[in-house]
């Protein structure tokens, strides 16, 4: 029983609809028919609508010629600036710190040779007395060998032999063994003096602290790490290049880098600027030999000169600032380019054409934020729409209108 009333009630509701939709169209067709009596009767007003028509206002619009030329691909990348060389400072023997050079506090800069963390020397000091002495006996007992060699010698021919005296005659081995032992004691003497000073721990090169991790009076081994520091010369940033880009971009390796020269690249950034986009200039030097496991992307090395602005005005950089870069690749040839502000729809412009609006389909070989780039469907004569006409039909009057200067904009 319930399945039945189920059923009645679909029934119901299926026959309403149909009621309802043949009631709107028998009125949508007496209102069309009411229309075309009232036009027959009245030829005025269909003329007058057609005259409406044909009087419509023409499209007003400020319009740029479409001219052929070349275009510069530009590559726009990103990374973070880094050290050249970032080195742990560690000493080559041990003792305990008697002085710390203020050029090795967290940012300070220093020189190639500055002495940047002094050990104790009285051990040292002592190894050198105690190497001096060893030399001394040594010495000694090489000159003793030396003559008793040189009596053996005398030795032998008086007792008038007549064949050539032996080694062990002329205690050569015994002078040998005293002559081996003042090489090593001089050498020793000369390790002593070394290890005396290596308690001066000297910068390496021309470089900045990125931070100091000992202090007065810490007892410090060979090996162990007093600090971090980096060079200051140069920095280096990584940048990844994209499939997309390297079709119009030859990242420098060894068998064209001699017929490409140096890449030029420019460093934009507006971090520690005070909000005002800065620049710096550099080059691409080299190409990693490896993509990358995650992203699947080639990765080139730039490398700016003077980062820190030690022998310039400009602003420095940081280590660890993101960068944006521009890298100039391939030139394109007989190209369009117009704003990406003047497409209407996607992959669509509007150009005057005959005097009428026409809407033209466009295939970008190359796009960036602002510009977007192709090479058909333009012919001789066609002037591209900068205004936004979102209701253009095909064909309709224009009427150009010259551009507003800049300040009356």
């Amino acid at each position: 029983m319930r399945h039945l009333i189920h059923i009645v009630i679909t029934i119901a509701i299926l026959g309403g609809g149909f009621l309802a939709f043949h009631s709107l169209k028998g009125c949508q067709s007496n209102i069309f028919s009411d229309q075309k009596n009232a036009t027959k009767g009245n030829p005025s007003a269909k003329t007058g609508q057609e005259k409406h028509r044909s009087k419509r206002p023409p499209i007003k619009t400020t319009v740029i010629p479409l001219e052929k030329g070349d275009y510069t691909v530009k590559v726009i990348t990103q990374g973070e600036v880094r050290a050249h060389h970032n080195t742990a400072l560690t000493p080559q023997v041990g003792g305990r710190i008697t002085k710390i050079s203020p050029k090795f506090e967290d940012g300070a800069f220093f020189n190639q040779g500055d002495i940047l963390v002094e050990l104790e020397t009285a051990d040292y000091l002592t190894e050198i007395e105690n190497a001096k002495a060893q030399l001394a006996r040594t010495e000694a007992t090489f000159a003793q060998e030396k003559a008793r060699a040189k009596q053996a010698l005398l030795n032998w021919k008086d007792a008038g032999f007549q064949e050539e005296p032996s080694d062990l005659v002329l205690r050569k081995p015994q002078l040998r063994e005293a002559e081996a032992n003042v090489t090593s004691a001089r050498s020793n003497l000369e390790r002593a003096e070394r290890d005396l000073g290596r308690t001066k721990v000297k910068a390496p090169y021309n470089g900045r602290v990125k931070i100091r991790n000992v202090g007065i009076g810490q007892q410090v081994g060979a090996n162990t790490p007093l600090g971090e520091i980096f060079t200051t010369d140069i920095a280096e940033v990584r940048l990844p290049i994209t499939a997309r880009d390297l079709e119009y971009y030859t990242p420098p390796n060894q068998s064209n880098k001699q017929d490409q020269g140096p890449q030029k690249a420019t460093f934009h950034s507006s971090i520690a600027t005070h909000g005002e986009e800065k620049t710096w200039s550099g080059n691409i030097i080299r190409t990693e030999g490896a993509l990358d496991k995650d992203s699947r992307q080639i990765f080139v090395i730039a490398r700016i000169h003077d980062p820190f602005a030690l022998k310039s005005n400009k602003k420095p950089l940081y280590l660890g600032q993101p960068v944006r870069v521009t890298i100039p690749a391939h030139t394109l040839k007989d190209v369009y380019t117009i704003p990406r502000s003047t497409l209407s729809d996607l992959n669509q412009i509007i150009v005057i054409r005959e005097g009428g609006i026409k809407r033209v389909e466009i295939q970008p070989i190359w796009s960036t934020q602002n510009d977007i780039v192709f090479k058909e469907n333009i012919l001789p004569g066609d002037l591209l729409t900068t205004t936004r006409i979102p209701y253009a039909p095909e064909g309709a009057p224009v009427e150009i209108i010259p551009d507003k200067p800049e300040n009356e904009q």
